[in-house]
């Protein structure tokens, strides 16, 4: 008890007596008053103490043990390489070992994809295994002092970081009990498969597998790809004794949908594992090839400019025919018109009748007379002469990206005379500049407003462009590619309403795999706003399912994990909206974690020195080392603020105190 408080302590009873004395002067001649005067005496002392809240500090001493913390590998891979139910006896033990539990603070943790609290035994169902999360663990457990980590695994990682290139904290005292069978097969594998996710139809796509093998001698095996169980690829392959070797195949892109190809990898003589021999993958043939016509009663060299850029592009077929020919105008995604004259009235419109897209070339032998007339959104003075323009490009253009074109260190283009006046709406991609001055004229611009995509660009001697280009870099390629993208935003169709759907050809039967949706609008825009419905049908077992999708903001999702494997195909519909979508996929009766036929000793002794790694069979020496190290508790002490007197009771004492005054006062007809 401090001197402050004795001193606050006196000061608060010499000022109750004080006020006590002040509202009953005459106490000493009066009995009544000195009563009344000892209970106001009481209620002023208390109201002091309480503004006063006296308060000591204590010591409390705790005993802290140092801290054991066993790690288990909770994947299907510990079930099939051990004896499952040795281990959870042996985690049972440890957790009843009286020893043990004097001298640890013991904690349990089971990993997998996930990492948990261990409060039950371990069912060894994780479809993933995850170490490199674990050793960053370890690092917040080594921040506490004599604390020692556990881990039991067979170091067999399928999800995160590689661990090979991890290490455990030095300060930390680690140990590690290597779970399953740790000898060493013959093996050959397929480690993994690059392919893209789409290809044209009739185009030939490369399919690139990396596949290796563990004996110490070169193995020729052969490789085949196989497709609705007829091989349509196979090859001979040397692949280095303990290494690994890349192999590629081209092959045909055909038909449109959905291909599941299998790799096959003959396997070595006497190999006990043949499940890894084996990867699916799949690819999506499209055929979104755009057909371009090129429409032109003149000869020029712009026309081979078309040909020649479109020439290598395998998205895009270019034909040219002249106003005269047969055109089935339904046949074509993009027209692109040269120079029209009064003979294209026929083709304003089809285009008219049919929201064709088009790309429109004026130049020295366009009628632009017929052009004003034939309402395009812009009216052309019509002047005879003509005149050479530059072009600037406008910075604020956004439609598209356009890479690597020096549009102003190109040659002039040429067209006749005169001013254009806009009455449309119109995006500016490039502008007009003569003889040095910047002209507030369009040279090329895009509709920004219609139905149909149009273009407009008022010059002609494009292969100029085009031949200084490669004056400049001693190739067409980047030009070619920019001016392909162009005409692959014209001949694009204007978005409709639409569903859009994500979802892998190929799953793995118990991964975490989602079904996801988006509907967009006629603007292209996400519209979450909407409710749809999914229907999946196995077309094995002929049994369906019938759901709602879920909203998550954007977007509508469900969750595939619980479906069993098998090829299902699936049909999503609008409950207040007129729109579906159908698709399919393929869950594979796959486990990543089931691929290995022993324990990865090697990667495991990375990790932790060989005198910290011990086999399952020698588990005992292990808790007998943990036993007998020379760790000790930590006494811990905590200052803790205690208050002298009970607050609740004071307020009790003061309202009896009060309401005493007030009974006495009333017995005595003071009130």
């Amino acid at each position: 008890m401090t001197t402050q408080f004795l001193l606050l302590l006196l000061l608060n009873f010499a000022c109750a007596l004080g006020l006590a004395f002040i509202l009953y002067q005459k106490l000493l001649q009066d009995k009544t008053q000195r009563v009344l005067a000892f209970f106001r005496f009481l209620s002023f002392f208390l109201i002091g103490l309480l503004l006063i809240n006296p308060e000591i500090n204590s010591t409390e001493l705790s005993i802290e043990k140092p801290k054991l913390t066993f790690a288990i590998d909770n994947s299907e891979s510990i079930h099939k390489l051990s004896d499952s139910r040795k281990i959870n006896d042996f985690i049972k033990n440890i957790r009843t070992d009286d020893e043990l539990n004097s001298k640890y603070d013991l904690n349990f943790f089971s990993f997998g994809n996930q990492f948990d609290i261990l409060t039950d035994t371990l069912g060894f169902t994780e479809s993933s295994t995850n170490i490199s999360k674990v050793i960053d663990y370890t690092y917040e457990i080594s921040k506490e002092e004599s604390s020692s980590f556990v881990m039991l695994t067979d170091g067999n990682q399928t999800f995160g970081e590689d661990y090979y290139y991890k290490s455990l904290p030095e300060s930390l005292s680690s140990s590690i009990l290597v779970l399953g069978d740790t000898t060493s097969y013959k093996d050959s594998k397929i480690d993994f498969i690059n392919l893209n996710e789409f290809a044209y139809l009739n185009n030939e796509f490369p399919l690139e597998l990396f596949v290796s093998q563990n004996t110490s001698i070169n193995t020729t095996q052969t490789l085949s790809i196989v497709e609705n169980n007829v091989k349509i690829a196979s090859r001979s392959i040397t692949i280095p004794a303990k290494g690994s070797t890349k192999v590629e195949f081209l092959l045909r892109a055909k038909p449109v949908g959905m291909k599941l190809l299998k790799a096959e990898l003959e396997p070595l003589q006497n190999e006990k594992n043949l499940s890894n021999n084996k990867k699916s993958i799949s690819i999506e043939v499209i055929d979104y090839r755009s057909k371009i016509l090129l429409i032109s009663d003149i000869i020029h060299p712009d026309l081979g400019f078309f040909k020649r850029i479109l020439e290598t592009n395998k998205e895009m077929e270019l034909f040219t025919k002249t106003t005269s020919d047969f055109i089935d105008y339904s046949e074509y995604d993009l027209l692109i018109l040269y120079q029209p004259q009064s003979s294209f009235r026929k083709v304003f419109s089809e285009i008219k009748a049919n929201q064709l897209n088009y790309f429109l070339i004026g130049g020295s032998q366009t009628d632009y007379g017929f052009l004003n007339r034939s309402d395009l959104g812009f009216k052309k003075e019509l002047i005879l002469s003509t005149e050479e323009y530059s072009a600037i490009i406008n910075t604020d253009f956004s439609l598209f990206q356009i890479e690597d074109l020096n549009f102003k260190s190109y040659p002039p283009v040429l067209d006749k005379f005169g001013d254009i006046n806009l009455t449309t709406n119109f995006s500016m991609f490039l502008n007009k500049k003569a003889n040095g001055v910047e002209l507030d004229s369009p040279l090329w611009m895009y509709d920004a407003d219609s139905n149909i995509k149009r273009s407009f660009l008022f010059g002609e001697n494009l292969w100029k462009w085009r031949a200084s280009y490669y004056v400049m870099y001693s190739d067409f390629e980047k030009f070619d590619q920019n001016f392909q993208k162009i005409l692959r935003y014209l001949s694009q169709a204007k978005s409709k309403n639409y569903l859009s759907v994500e979802v892998s050809p190929v799953i793995n039967s118990g991964e975490s795999n989602k079904l996801r949706a988006k509907y967009y609008d006629a603007n292209f825009e996400v519209n979450s706003g909407f409710n749809f419905s999914i229907r999946f049908e196995n077309l094995e077992t002929k049994n369906a399912i019938e759901s709602k999708l879920i909203s998550d903001g954007d977007g509508f999702t469900y969750n595939l994990s619980d479906l069993e494997p098998g090829t299902y195909a699936y049909k999503i519909k609008g409950i207040n909206v007129d729109i579906s979508k159908v698709g399919q996929f393929q869950i594979l009766n796959y486990s990543s974690e089931l691929q290995f036929e022993n324990a990865n000793y090697k990667g495991l002794r990375q990790l932790a020195e060989e005198k910290d790694l011990y086999l399952f069979s020698n588990r005992e020496e292990l808790i007998s080392n943990l036993k007998s190290k020379d760790v000790k508790s930590i006494q811990k002490s905590i200052q803790k603020a205690q208050g002298l007197v009970d607050f609740e009771l004071l307020i009790l004492l003061l309202a009896l105190t009060l309401s005493s005054e007030w009974s006495y006062r009333k017995y005595k007809g003071l009130i």
